[in-house]
C-alpha cells in the first residue's frame, strides 16, 4: 500500500494523545474515597460518566437536547453516573473537581515526542470535543506542542458528526483527502473517513483492535506514525 502523504494531520486528543480513561479513573477514587466511598463503586461511577458523557454528547449533535458546552455535559454526566451507582449526590465541589481533571489528563509516554518530530515534517492540528480552554490548559499540562489546537464546540455538535470534522477541514482550507484523521477510535475514523479524510487508527490500551485494512495506516503509537511518514528523528 503506497504511503499516504497528507498536507495535515488532524489528532483526536482524548485517549489518542492523552490518558482520558486512566485519568477519570483515578480522579473519582481519590475524590469518592475522601468522603468514605468504596473503590470499585468510584470505578463504576468513572465508567458510567463516559457512557453518560458519550449519550449526551450524541444528543446535543442529533437536536435532541439544545447545545450545552463540554463541560457542562460532563457535570451533568459525573451527577447521573453518580446517581446510577447508587451512591449520594455530589457536592458541587467535587463535581467541579471531576470536570476539571480533563485539564491534567496525562499524555501518553510517545505522544509529546510523536508531535514534536511530527510538527517539523507536517501541519499538526488538534480537534477536540473538549471545549477551547480545557483544550488550551490540556496542551500546557501535557507538554503537548500543536500549531494549532481546535475544538468542536464552534459547529455546535461534536464528533463524528460530520460539522465537527468540517471545523478543521474549513479552518486549514484544505480538502478533505489532503487531511489525515488520527484517533485511537474506530467510530472516530469512520467519521472522519465518511467526509473523504485519510485515517489513521492509534493501538491504545482500552481501545480495541480495528477491522482489517478498513484505515490508511495503523500505529502502535505517534513515534511509529513519524516514522511512516519520514518525520526526521529529533
Amino acid at each position: 500500500m503506497p504511503v499516504p502523504r497528507p498536507r495535515a494531520l488532524v489528532f483526536d486528543v482524548m485517549g489518542t494523545v492523552v490518558d482520558d480513561v486512566g485519568g477519570v479513573r483515578e480522579a473519582t477514587v481519590a475524590a469518592l474515597a475522601r468522603r468514605g466511598d468504596d473503590e470499585q463503586a468510584a470505578i463504576r461511577v468513572a465508567a458510567a460518566t463516559a457512557t453518560h458523557l458519550t449519550e449526551l454528547m450524541r444528543r446535543v449533535s442529533s437536536g435532541d437536547r439544545p447545545w450545552a458546552s463540554h463541560r457542562d455535559l460532563r457535570a451533568e454526566a459525573v451527577r447521573a453516573a453518580v446517581s446510577e451507582v447508587g451512591l449520594a449526590p455530589l457536592d458541587g465541589g467535587l463535581v467541579a473537581q471531576l470536570v476539571d481533571v480533563v485539564e491534567t489528563f496525562k499524555p501518553w509516554p510517545d505522544s509529546a515526542a510523536g508531535l514534536d518530530r511530527l510538527r517539523t515534517h507536517r501541519l499538526v492540528v488538534a480537534l477536540s470535543n473538549a471545549d477551547p480552554d480545557e483544550l488550551a490548559f490540556l496542551s500546557l499540562t501535557g507538554g503537548l506542542a500543536w500549531h494549532l489546537a481546535l475544538s468542536t464546540r464552534p459547529s455546535q455538535a461534536f464528533k463524528p458528526d460530520p460539522r465537527a470534522y468540517e471545523v478543521a477541514i474549513d479552518t486549514l482550507d484544505l480538502r478533505p483527502g489532503q487531511v489525515m484523521m488520527v484517533a485511537a477510535h474506530v467510530w472516530d475514523l469512520r467519521g472522519a473517513a465518511r467526509l473523504g479524510l485519510q485515517t489513521c487508527y492509534v493501538q491504545r490500551p482500552d481501545e480495541g483492535p480495528p477491522p482489517e485494512d478498513e484505515f490508511d495506516l495503523v500505529v502502535s503509537d505517534l513515534l511509529e506514525l513519524a516514522d511512516a511518514l519520514g518525520a526526521p528523528a529529533r
